[in-house]
């Protein structure tokens, strides 16, 4: 199975040639099945998430999206108590936290934005005890030998080493992962941090660091978590626009990063992994 994994496209605040060019990459990868970890928008206008809706309806390939919190209106506050996910549901998808059985692959999104949080800051995520339970009861339904995945905006694991500007993890992180172990879940992805890199998870409880240096060098134990770069917006943190194009087939986990450049878009690093190795090319 092929899976194009996209994050943070902003429209509102995107890079047009990014933009007009990004679905024919896609395309050109024959994916399976895209993915969007959140923040289809800016700051969730209605023009916004209607062009976030034309650029998904040139992909060919289907499409499996969790809200961010900026899909969440940030200007009109009505609409944000009131109807937060309105513009999401209408232009984006109905489902906020969709499920999917796809080629052996168990796929289940966790919303983790926020219309309110008891803190300055509304855009940290979090993830209830309540979701982690109904994100059980939704893999016992697929089958016991799908590789299962879950599909979260707000980041689980930190980057290696310093960052241009530092960001929280999506509460109850620690307890998310645990979970995830105990579920089976071999892969996380997500966003927010407009960075790409990777890193593992290994139970019970012990954080284990990727490779020390390339973002892509980072080994795979019971759980993989991929993070995507902001894909086409212009709020950049370090790192160029990019996307992750991630291969699961036998036991195998390959994620490759494509990247934004004058060049147009060209792959910037390899890895692979199974349950006991890690493979770089």
């Amino acid at each position: 199975m092929r899976i194009c994994h996209l994050s943070d496209l902003h429209f509102g605040s995107h890079d047009d040639l990014l933009a007009g060019g990004l679905a024919a990459d896609l395309d050109l990868q024959k994916p399976d099945l895209v993915i969007v970890s959140g923040d289809f928008t800016q700051v969730g206008s209605e023009p916004e998430f209607q062009a976030a809706r034309a650029f998904l309806d040139q992909l060919s390939a289907p499409v499996f999206a969790v809200p961010g919190n900026h899909d969440v209106p940030a200007r009109n506050l009505i609409r944000r108590f009131l109807a937060p996910y309105g513009f999401y549901r209408r232009y984006i998808s109905p489902e906020l936290e969709p499920f999917l059985e796809l080629d052996g692959v168990a796929i289940a999104g966790i919303k983790t934005s926020r219309r309110f949080r008891a803190e300055l800051n509304w855009a940290h995520g979090s993830i209830s005890r309540q979701q982690l339970q109904a994100l059980e009861r939704r893999f016992e339904t697929s089958s016991p030998d799908a590789l299962r995945v879950v599909v979260a905006h707000h980041p689980l694991m930190q980057p290696e080493g310093e960052v241009l500007k530092p960001m929280r993890l999506v509460r109850h992180a620690n307890l998310a992962l645990e979970t995830f172990s105990r579920l089976g879940v071999q892969l996380v992805l997500s966003g927010h941090f407009h960075l790409s890199y990777v890193r593992r998870h290994e139970h019970p409880g012990s954080l284990k660091q990727g490779a020390p240096t390339g973002l892509r060098q980072a080994a795979f134990s019971p759980i993989l978590v991929a993070q995507a770069s902001s894909t086409i917006s212009t709020r950049l943190r370090g790192q160029a626009n990019g996307y992750n194009l991630i291969d699961i087939s036998a036991g195998r986990i390959a994620v490759t990063v494509r990247e934004w450049g004058e060049r147009g878009w060209t792959t910037r690093e390899k890895a692979s992994a199974s349950s006991d190795e890690l493979e770089q090319h």
